[in-house]
C-alpha cells in the first residue's frame, strides 16, 4: 500500500514527523486506534439507542403525540444543517480530541438531567426538547471531529480498515440498537435508559482521554475570517473530482433511502396488511446486508481494485432497487427482501470505500471543513428525499413515489462511471 495523499503533500511517509522522522505518538497508533474504536463505538450505539429512547420518554412520561415526537426528531437533526459548515471550519483551527471529549461530557450531562427530572415529576416538553437540541449540537462537534481525527490514528493502509471497522459498528448499531432500546425501556423505563446512555458517553470520554497519538497540524488560523474558511471547504468539495463524485453518489443514496423509509411502512402496513413484526424483519434484512457490505469492502477492494470494486458492486446489485415499488404485487415479499438486503449491502460497502477516498484526497488542514460541507449536503439530501417522497405519493400514489426513490438507489453507479473514482487501483493511491 502506497502513501496517502496528505503524506505525499507533506513529503513524508504516514506516521512520520515534519522532518521525515518518527512523529510523536507513532508507536502508540495501534493501541490508540483500538481505544478510538471503543470510544466511537459507544457513541454510535448511544446515538442509535437515543433515537428510540428519547421519543419513548416523550410518549411514556409526557404523553406526547405524533407532532411532539416529530418535533424531537427534527430538533436532533437540524443542528447538522445549521452548524455543519461553521463547526467544520472552526475544527480545522484546533485539536479534535479535546472537542470530542467535551462533546461526550456535554451529552452525558444533558441526558442525565432527564431521568432526574422525571423521578421528581418535573420533566416537561420544553426540558426534553432543550436536551435534544443540546444533544444534537454536541453530536455535530463529535461527529465532525471524529471523521477528521481518524486520519491521524490510522495512517496509510490502516485507514480503510479502520473505516471498515467503524462502518461495521455502525451497521450493527442500526440493526440491534432500536430493539435493544425498546427492550431496555420495557425493563427499566425510558428515562433510565437515558441515564445508562449518559454513563456510556462518560466511558467514551475516558477512552478518548487516554489517546497519545499526535494530531497533524491544522490549516485554519485564528486571524482569518470564518466565512472565508468555510468557503475554502465548500470550493474544495465542488472542484475536487473524487469529492464531487462522493457527494453525488451519496446524495442519491440518501434521497433514495429517505424516500423508501418514509413510504415503505405505509405501503406494508396499510395496502399489504403486514404486521409490525413482518416489517421489522424486512428492514432487518437490509441491516444485515449493510453489515455484510461493510465487512467485505476492504477485502474485495484489494482483490479487484478500489474503484473497480465500487463500480462492479454497484452495477451488479443497485438495479435490484427497482423491485421495491413492486413489493407484494407482483413480486413476493421475500424476494424483495433479498433485493433490499443486496441494495443495502452496496450502501454498507460504499460507506467504507467512499469515506476512505474522501479522506485520502483531502489535506489535513481542510478535513473538518470538507466533512462539515458533506454532512450538510447529505443531511439536506435526507430531508429532500423524505419531502419529495411525500409530495409524489400525494400526487401520484405510493408505488409511483417509491419507484422514484428506488430509481435513485438503482442509478448510484452512474456517477462512478463518469468520474476518476473508477480508475482508483488501491486504497492508498490518490487519483
Amino acid at each position: 500500500m502506497t502513501e496517502t495523499a496528505d503524506a505525499i503533500a507533506r513529503g513524508s511517509a504516514p506516521g512520520a514527523g515534519p522532518g521525515g522522522g518518527p512523529g510523536p505518538g507513532t508507536t502508540a497508533v495501534p493501541r490508540d486506534r483500538s481505544r478510538y474504536l471503543t470510544a466511537s463505538g459507544v457513541a454510535l450505539w448511544g446515538a442509535q439507542i437515543g433515537q428510540v429512547a428519547l421519543p419513548l420518554t416523550a410518549v411514556t412520561v409526557l404523553h406526547a403525540g405524533p407532532g411532539g415526537v416529530s418535533l424531537l426528531k427534527t430538533a436532533l437533526t437540524l443542528p447538522f444543517v445549521i452548524l455543519g459548515l461553521p463547526v467544520g471550519a472552526w475544527l480545522d483551527r484546533l485539536r479534535r480530541r479535546p472537542v470530542m471529549i467535551g462533546a461526550d461530557l456535554v451529552r452525558a450531562a444533558a441526558l442525565a438531567t432527564v431521568p432526574v427530572a422525571a423521578w421528581f415529576g418535573r420533566l416537561t416538553a420544553a426540558h426534553l426538547l432543550a436536551v435534544v437540541v443540546v444533544q444534537g449540537v454536541a453530536t455535530v462537534f463529535f461527529d465532525l471531529a471524529t471523521q477528521s481525527l481518524v486520519k491521524d490514528l490510522a495512517p496509510g493502509a490502516l485507514l480503510a480498515r479502520t473505516n471498515a471497522r467503524l462502518a461495521t459498528i455502525t451497521q450493527a448499531a442500526l440493526i440491534a440498537g432500536p430493539p435493544l432500546a425498546g427492550w431496555a425501556a420495557g425493563l427499566l423505563n425510558a428515562p433510565t435508559v437515558l441515564l445508562v446512555m449518559a454513563a456510556g458517553y462518560l466511558w467514551s470520554a475516558g477512552w478518548l482521554y487516554t489517546l497519545t497519538t499526535h494530531e497533524q497540524p491544522t490549516g485554519g488560523a485564528p486571524g482569518r475570517r470564518l466565512l472565508h474558511e468555510i468557503g475554502e471547504g465548500v470550493r474544495f468539495v465542488v472542484r475536487q473530482p473524487v469529492l464531487r463524485t462522493v457527494v453525488i453518489a451519496g446524495s442519491l443514496v440518501n434521497v433514495g433511502i429517505a424516500g423508501v423509509m418514509t413510504l415503505l411502512p405505509v405501503l406494508a402496513l396499510t395496502e399489504l396488511g403486514w404486521g409490525e413484526g413482518a416489517l421489522g424483519l424486512f428492514l432487518g434484512a437490509g441491516g444485515i446486508g449493510g453489515l455484510v457490505g461493510a465487512g467485505t469492502a476492504v477485502r474485495l477492494a484489494e482483490r479487484l481494485g478500489a474503484g473497480r470494486a465500487v463500480l462492479l458492486v454497484g452495477v451488479a446489485v443497485a438495479p435490484l432497487a427497482v423491485t421495491i415499488p413492486l413489493l407484494g404485487r407482483p413480486v413476493p415479499g421475500p424476494l424483495v427482501a433479498v433485493g433490499w438486503a443486496l441494495v443495502m449491502l452496496k450502501v454498507g460497502f460504499d460507506s467504507v470505500l467512499m469515506m476512505t477516498f474522501r479522506q485520502q484526497v483531502t489535506p489535513a488542514g481542510l478535513m473538518a471543513r470538507v466533512n462539515g460541507t458533506m454532512r450538510v449536503l447529505f443531511t439536506g439530501a435526507v430531508a429532500l428525499g423524505s419531502a419529495a417522497a411525500g409530495a409524489l405519493a400525494t400526487a401520484g400514489g405510493i408505488r409511483w413515489a417509491l419507484g422514484a426513490s428506488a430509481a435513485c438507489l438503482a442509478c448510484v453507479w452512474i456517477p462512478i462511471v463518469l468520474s476518476p473514482v473508477r480508475r482508483l487501483t488501491t486504497l492508498g493511491t490518490p487519483p
